[in-house]
Protein backbone atom coordinates (compact mmCIF):
# COMPACT_ATOMS: atom_id res chain seq x y z
CA UNK A 1 0.00 0.00 0.00
CA UNK A 2 1.27 3.48 -1.34
CA UNK A 3 1.50 5.90 2.21
CA UNK A 4 0.80 8.83 0.36
CA UNK A 5 -1.13 10.46 -2.92
CA UNK A 6 0.62 13.50 -4.56
CA UNK A 7 -1.43 15.12 -7.36
CA UNK A 8 -0.06 17.66 -9.69
CA UNK A 9 -0.09 19.62 -12.09
CA UNK A 10 1.80 22.17 -14.67
CA UNK A 11 1.35 24.84 -17.24
CA UNK A 12 3.93 25.46 -20.02
CA UNK A 13 5.27 26.82 -22.73
CA UNK A 14 3.85 24.38 -25.26
CA UNK A 15 3.76 21.12 -26.01
CA UNK A 16 6.90 20.67 -27.68
CA UNK A 17 10.35 18.87 -27.27
CA UNK A 18 11.89 22.44 -26.61
CA UNK A 19 8.80 23.67 -24.20
CA UNK A 20 9.11 23.94 -20.62
CA UNK A 21 7.57 24.24 -17.65
CA UNK A 22 6.12 27.47 -16.60
CA UNK A 23 4.08 26.73 -13.11
CA UNK A 24 3.81 23.90 -10.99
CA UNK A 25 1.47 22.94 -8.80
CA UNK A 26 1.28 19.82 -6.29
CA UNK A 27 -1.64 18.78 -3.65
CA UNK A 28 -1.46 15.98 -1.28
CA UNK A 29 -4.46 13.33 -1.04
CA UNK A 30 -6.33 15.60 1.36
CA UNK A 31 -6.75 18.57 -1.26
CA UNK A 32 -3.64 20.56 1.12
CA UNK A 33 -1.07 22.66 -1.32
CA UNK A 34 2.45 21.19 -1.04
CA UNK A 35 3.77 23.65 -3.73
CA UNK A 36 1.99 26.18 -5.84
CA UNK A 37 5.20 28.01 -8.08
CA UNK A 38 6.12 30.19 -11.03
CA UNK A 39 9.05 29.41 -12.60
CA UNK A 40 11.09 31.15 -15.74
CA UNK A 41 12.03 29.22 -18.52
CA UNK A 42 15.30 28.86 -19.82
CA UNK A 43 15.06 28.64 -23.36
CA UNK A 44 11.70 30.86 -24.48
CA UNK A 45 11.05 34.28 -24.32
CA UNK A 46 7.34 34.05 -25.43
CA UNK A 47 4.72 31.37 -25.92
CA UNK A 48 2.07 33.44 -27.34
CA UNK A 49 -0.39 30.07 -28.26
CA UNK A 50 0.33 28.74 -24.83
CA UNK A 51 -0.48 32.71 -23.32
CA UNK A 52 -3.87 32.62 -24.61
CA UNK A 53 -4.93 28.97 -22.86
CA UNK A 54 -2.76 29.32 -20.05
CA UNK A 55 -2.81 33.50 -19.14
CA UNK A 56 0.99 33.42 -18.44
CA UNK A 57 2.66 36.27 -19.69
CA UNK A 58 6.32 36.57 -20.23
CA UNK A 59 6.22 39.60 -17.44
CA UNK A 60 4.65 37.14 -14.95
CA UNK A 61 7.66 34.79 -15.15
CA UNK A 62 10.62 37.43 -15.89
CA UNK A 63 11.57 37.50 -12.11
CA UNK A 64 11.14 34.01 -11.05
CA UNK A 65 13.55 31.44 -10.61
CA UNK A 66 13.87 28.48 -13.17
CA UNK A 67 12.54 25.26 -12.06
CA UNK A 68 15.36 23.63 -11.96
CA UNK A 69 16.60 25.68 -9.43
CA UNK A 70 13.98 23.50 -7.05
CA UNK A 71 15.09 20.77 -8.61
CA UNK A 72 16.40 18.29 -5.35
CA UNK A 73 13.43 19.18 -3.44
CA UNK A 74 11.14 17.87 -6.28
CA UNK A 75 12.56 15.13 -7.05
CA UNK A 76 12.46 14.25 -3.66
CA UNK A 77 8.81 14.84 -3.16
CA UNK A 78 7.94 13.13 -6.69
CA UNK A 79 10.88 10.07 -6.06
CA UNK A 80 9.65 8.74 -2.79
CA UNK A 81 8.95 4.94 -2.91
CA UNK A 82 5.77 5.18 -1.02
CA UNK A 83 3.87 8.20 -3.26
CA UNK A 84 1.52 7.57 -5.47
CA UNK A 85 1.38 10.48 -8.45
CA UNK A 86 -1.64 11.45 -10.09
CA UNK A 87 -2.59 13.41 -12.98
CA UNK A 88 -4.23 14.48 -15.61
CA UNK A 89 -2.47 13.57 -18.65
CA UNK A 90 -0.02 12.54 -16.22
CA UNK A 91 2.41 11.41 -19.34
CA UNK A 92 2.64 15.14 -20.25
CA UNK A 93 3.34 16.52 -17.57
CA UNK A 94 6.26 13.94 -16.18
CA UNK A 95 7.58 14.69 -19.71
CA UNK A 96 7.35 18.75 -19.29
CA UNK A 97 9.03 18.46 -16.11
CA UNK A 98 12.11 16.15 -17.67
CA UNK A 99 12.37 18.79 -20.39
CA UNK A 100 12.19 21.82 -17.64
CA UNK A 101 15.63 19.17 -15.82
CA UNK A 102 13.57 17.57 -12.96
CA UNK A 103 13.46 13.65 -13.50
CA UNK A 104 10.77 11.58 -12.09
CA UNK A 105 11.16 7.73 -11.87
CA UNK A 106 8.65 6.81 -9.45
CA UNK A 107 6.56 4.16 -11.32
CA UNK A 108 3.60 4.50 -9.07
CA UNK A 109 1.31 6.50 -11.42
CA UNK A 110 -2.28 7.38 -12.20
CA UNK A 111 -3.75 8.42 -14.78
CA UNK A 112 -7.08 10.38 -14.40
CA UNK A 113 -7.56 11.21 -17.98
CA UNK A 114 -7.22 7.13 -19.13
CA UNK A 115 -9.02 6.21 -16.17
CA UNK A 116 -12.30 8.18 -17.34
CA UNK A 117 -11.79 7.59 -20.48
CA UNK A 118 -11.81 3.86 -19.49
CA UNK A 119 -14.84 4.45 -17.63
CA UNK A 120 -16.64 6.55 -20.14
CA UNK A 121 -15.91 4.08 -23.01
CA UNK A 122 -16.51 6.62 -26.58
CA UNK A 123 -14.79 4.86 -29.01
CA UNK A 124 -11.90 7.13 -31.10
CA UNK A 125 -11.65 5.49 -34.47
CA UNK A 126 -8.58 8.23 -35.19
CA UNK A 127 -6.46 7.62 -32.18
CA UNK A 128 -7.66 4.07 -31.53
CA UNK A 129 -9.40 3.28 -28.15
CA UNK A 130 -11.32 5.60 -26.38
CA UNK A 131 -11.47 9.38 -26.55
CA UNK A 132 -9.64 11.16 -24.30
CA UNK A 133 -11.84 14.05 -22.27
CA UNK A 134 -10.75 17.77 -21.50
CA UNK A 135 -10.48 17.93 -17.21
CA UNK A 136 -12.90 20.26 -17.89
CA UNK A 137 -15.83 18.11 -19.14
CA UNK A 138 -14.48 14.97 -16.55
CA UNK A 139 -15.26 17.83 -13.91
CA UNK A 140 -18.41 18.47 -15.07
CA UNK A 141 -19.35 15.09 -15.37
CA UNK A 142 -18.84 14.71 -11.34
CA UNK A 143 -20.44 17.91 -11.01
CA UNK A 144 -17.25 20.18 -10.03
CA UNK A 145 -17.36 23.74 -8.36
CA UNK A 146 -14.33 25.92 -9.44
CA UNK A 147 -15.31 28.36 -7.14
CA UNK A 148 -13.29 31.61 -7.87
CA UNK A 149 -10.85 29.38 -9.72
CA UNK A 150 -10.28 28.97 -14.23
CA UNK A 151 -9.20 25.87 -15.71
CA UNK A 152 -5.84 25.83 -17.16
CA UNK A 153 -4.31 27.55 -14.30
CA UNK A 154 -1.82 24.88 -12.40
CA UNK A 155 -3.34 24.84 -8.99
CA UNK A 156 -7.11 25.03 -10.37
CA UNK A 157 -6.44 22.19 -12.67
CA UNK A 158 -4.48 19.86 -9.72
CA UNK A 159 -7.82 20.26 -7.27
CA UNK A 160 -10.42 19.44 -10.28
CA UNK A 161 -8.05 16.87 -10.61
CA UNK A 162 -8.27 15.61 -7.06
CA UNK A 163 -11.51 15.95 -6.70
CA UNK A 164 -12.16 13.79 -10.37
CA UNK A 165 -9.90 11.14 -8.89
CA UNK A 166 -11.57 10.84 -5.43
CA UNK A 167 -15.05 10.52 -7.28
CA UNK A 168 -14.12 8.06 -9.77
CA UNK A 169 -12.59 6.08 -6.27
CA UNK A 170 -16.02 6.18 -4.38
CA UNK A 171 -17.94 2.98 -4.12
CA UNK A 172 -20.55 2.21 -6.61
CA UNK A 173 -23.95 0.76 -5.44
CA UNK A 174 -25.22 -1.46 -7.18
CA UNK A 175 -28.75 -2.80 -6.74
CA UNK A 176 -28.71 -6.56 -5.59
CA UNK A 177 -31.64 -8.83 -6.84
CA UNK A 178 -33.14 -10.95 -4.73
CA UNK A 179 -33.66 -13.96 -7.56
Amino acid sequence: MLGKILVFDTETTGFRSDDEVLTLAVVDGTGKTLVDGMYAPVRKSAWPEAEKINRISPAMVADCAPIRAHQAELERLFNAADTLLVGYNIAFDIRLLAQSGIRITNPNRHDVMQAFSEFRKVPDARRGGYRWWKLTECADYYRYDWGTTEAHGALADTLATLYCYQKMNEPVYEEQSLF
